[in-house]
């Protein structure tokens, strides 16, 4: 039985993809832990790595899942991940109870929308654009908890 961190180091991008993919929506710790010890691994996997993409880098999304790691290692809340990344999409991060949309702009490509993490309370303001694909440019508003801090 292959783990996470096999497909991650296999250098084979039908492996690595969705190993980087499943680390970047991943919320449970057991996974993310069983990562974290690697990490000197997988940058240095990262780095021998032309994961390709077409319009958006693979290797950025590779990056992306890393430094999700270090900032679950850092004890940071799940929501500090949105920004630097385009995928993230509120409306299906509110469906998973991640985040509440607390306004939107009218609907259209180039929505804007005002979020709050259900975990910390961090706001974002995030703008909607569209070329080539969907994206979600998230910026954080002030300060937020840590994650378990009350």
């Amino acid at each position: 039985m292959t783990t996470l961190l096999d497909d991650f180091l296999s250098g084979d991008r039908s492996r690595v993809m969705p190993a980087v993919w499943e680390t970047i929506r991943s919320r449970d710790p057991e996974t993310l832990d069983s990562l974290l010890a690697a990490l000197p691994r997988l940058r240095r996997a990262a780095a021998q790595l032309d994961l390709g993409g077409a319009i958006y880098s693979n290797n950025d999304h590779f990056a992306h899942a890393l430094s999700k790691l270090e900032h679950y290692r850092d004890g940071k809340c799940w929501c500090a991940v949105y920004p630097g990344l385009l995928t993230h999409d509120p409306r299906k991060e509110e469906t998973q109870g991640h985040i509440r949309i607390l306004s939107t702009s009218e609907p259209g490509w180039s929505m804007t929308y005002l979020c709050e993490c259900t975990v910390c309370g961090q706001e974002f303001d995030i703008e909607q654009g569209d070329h080539h694909f969907t994206w979600w440019n998230w910026v954080p508003r002030g300060l937020k908890r840590r994650r378990g801090e009350v």
